[in-house]
This record gives C-alpha cells, sequence and structure tokens, in this order.
C-alpha cells in the first residue's frame, strides 16, 4: 500500500531536565502539547513566559550553544490563576530530527511531502540530511527567502512533560501542497499542518486518510476540523487536545475511528462494529519496569503502529472487528512504551513491538 505523509520536518534542539515543568500541585496531568514562541528579549539564559505571567526558568548547562533570552508562549503553562515563577536545571542537550511529519513517514516508510527553506538555508541543510539519515524518503516543497522551521524541546523524562516550542519558518508562509496533492496513496497521513492545508491534503484520493493534529489544529478556525472531518477516517489526539476541540462530538461521529490517548492512564478507541452499533474500548498504559527517558514520539509511536495494524489486517474505512480493534490499541500501547526508552530519533520494529507484547512488559 503506498503511503504519503503530508506534514513538517524541525530540527529540534532538546533540552532536558530533571523534574516536571510545572508544580504537580497546579496541574492534573503532564504537559503535552506544542506551542509557538516568539523572541521578547536576548537576556542572559532561558526564560519561557506565558500569557498569564507565569515564568519558567531553565538553568541550562555550560555547553549551551543558544539561543538564550526570554520566549512569550502563546498559550497557558497551567490553569489560572498565574504569576508563579519556577526554575528548573537542565541536564543536557541535543539536536535532533523532530516534527510530525518526519516521525509518522519514519514509523510508517512513507513518502515525506513537507516544506524547506532555500537550498542555501543551513537549517534546511540538517534537516535535509537528518532525514536522508533517517533514511526518509522526502519530496521538499521549497519556500524562498526564509529559514526552515526549528523547535525548541524541553523534555522532563520519566516526569512526563513534553513542550515543544515551535519557531516557524517556511510552513507559515507555505500556501499550498502542490501538484503530490493529487496522487493516489493507499494510505494518505496528514500531521500537524495548519487547517488551510490539512483540508487540501486530505482531500486527495486515497484508500485510507489518517489525520494526527497538534493542538494548534484544535483551536484552528480557518477552517474548523468540523468543516473537513468527513474526509478523515481515523483521528488520533491526546486528550488535552481533544478537550479543545470545541466542536469534539461534531467531529467525533464522522469518523471511522477516534483514538484519545492520555499518557500514563492509557488511551480510549471508539469505532463502529460490523453490526452498526457504537463501541468503546479502554488500555491502560503497556506495563514498564523502569520509568521512560523521554516521552518525545510517543504519541506517533502509538499512532503509526495503530494505524500499521489495521491496514496489514485489511481494514479499510466503515466499521471495525472488536478483535481488530483491540489487537491495534495493544500493539499502538507496546510501541509508545517502547519509544519511551530512545532518546534519539527513532522507532520500534515490529519484531520489538511483538517481543514485548510476548513478554508482557517492557
Amino acid at each position: 500500500m503506498s503511503r504519503l505523509i503530508f506534514g513538517p520536518a524541525y530540527l529540534d534542539r532538546v533540552v532536558r531536565v530533571d523534574r516536571p515543568l510545572v508544580d504537580p500541585k497546579r496541574t492534573q496531568r503532564p504537559l503535552d502539547g506544542s506551542v509557538d514562541g516568539r523572541w521578547i528579549d536576548s537576556s542572559p539564559g532561558l526564560n519561557l513566559l506565558d500569557p498569564i505571567g507565569n515564568r519558567l526558568t531553565v538553568d541550562l548547562t555550560a555547553d549551551w550553544p543558544g539561543p538564550s533570552g526570554t520566549i512569550g508562549l502563546s498559550r497557558n503553562l497551567a490553569e489560572p490563576p498565574g504569576g508563579w515563577t519556577r526554575t528548573v536545571p537542565s541536564l543536557d542537550w541535543q539536536d535532533d530530527l523532530g516534527g510530525m511529519g518526519a516521525g509518522y513517514a519514519s514509523a510508517l516508510g512513507g513518502e515525506l511531502i513537507s516544506a524547506l527553506g532555500p537550498e542555501s538555508d543551513p537549517t534546511s541543510q540538517e534537516i535535509a540530511r537528518l532525514l536522508a539519515q533517517a533514511g526518509v524518503r522526502h519530496a521538499p516543497i521549497r519556500v524562498e527567502g526564509i529559514s526552515a522551521d526549528w523547535t525548541l524541546l524541553i523534555s522532563s523524562g520519566e516526569h512526563g512533560d513534553k513542550l515543544p516550542i515551535g519557531f516557524r519558518g517556511c510552513h507559515a508562509r507555505l500556501e499550498n501542497l502542490g501538484p503530490r496533492v493529487a496522487d493516489q496513496a493507499g494510505l494518505r497521513v496528514v500531521a500537524s499542518l495548519p487547517n488551510r492545508l490539512a483540508k487540501q491534503a486530505l482531500a486527495g484520493p486515497s484508500t485510507v486518510r489518517f489525520f494526527a493534529p497538534a493542538l494548534r489544529n484544535m483551536i484552528d478556525r480557518d477552517p474548523p476540523i468540523s468543516s473537513f472531518a468527513d474526509t478523515i477516517d481515523i483521528l488520533c489526539c491526546n486528550r488535552g487536545e481533544w478537550e479543545q476541540l470545541d466542536d469534539r462530538e461534531q467531529v467525533a461521529w464522522q469518523l471511522s475511528i477516534l483514538v484519545v490517548t492520555d499518557g500514563p492512564h492509557g488511551a480510549r478507541l471508539r469505532f463502529t462494529t460490523p453490526e452498526g452499533e457504537s463501541s468503546q474500548l479502554e488500555i491502560a498504559a503497556f506495563p514498564r519496569s523502569r520509568p521512560p527517558l523521554d516521552t518525545n514520539r510517543a504519541g506517533e509511536a502509538f499512532a503509526a503502529n495503530l494505524v500499521l495494524t489495521l491496514i496489514e489486517n485489511g481494514w479499510t474505512p466503515g466499521s471495525t472487528p472488536p478483535d481488530l480493534a483491540r489487537k491495534a490499541l495493544e500493539r499502538a500501547s507496546a510501541a509508545a512504551a517502547l519509544v519511551l526508552d530512545q532518546l534519539d530519533f527513532g522507532f520500534p520494529t515490529a519484531a520489538e513491538v511483538d517481543a514485548a507484547i510476548d513478554a508482557g512488559r517492557v
């Protein structure tokens, strides 16, 4: 089955810290959702300032290459009231391949269509190098005169927080996705693109259409997801993202499969049985014998293995046998548990997923 993936590839500058980003007394679950960032000043250190005045300071290691300064975040770090300050020491940092498009292309073995800046842009050059190194086939759409996107990703490892702060370049300037949208695809994946582009990509001819939204998709009203939900067969997101979608029930009833993940609390899958009845499955997080090293890419590992299990068992949009739904959910959960041990870009193999399921534990 041919696989086309429409979504961004970024350069991730990853900072790992030794504790939760927000005092656990102020939030009920770990942070897991992307935000946009803007530089306020170039003061020493790394300070994150949200819209209600919460300030998170990252105490950087001596070898930090920059950039430094105060970053304004597009959404709150925690629910009101705001005005608190918190400092978290960093353990280390690294540059890595990022972006949901790159993740799904790698995990699913498909061809990635994403934007890059001009060939002279150093960030674009590095992203292209990392994609090639990861074995991802890439058809770049060049946007002249602007750099590629990059992300400052702050991760608390075993504490479960993942805060990607995006600095938008070429994808924000992209007006259309080019002629490849019209290519026939057995599986069409659209991940984390602005809704106007996601709608365009999902309209192309496909057997199975999978949408992996980011938080910004849920609040994007240009257009709202409900206006093109009839072009989505499978949607997978985390609980925090799903709860930000105002008309989520209007979206849900148009899908063949909806999956909402909830980190260490597991996941829930809604589907229609062959008898035409609405059904729901819940699964606990796959058992692990040790804390995670990093939660980055867990969502992509989960969703990619869920989709792979479905299509490799002959699934097509419409109804889903309960035993297949459970099998897909279990394999997705095991894959997500496995990727928590990887610090670098990469995903577990099918054999590794099988071994984890046989063992019943990572």
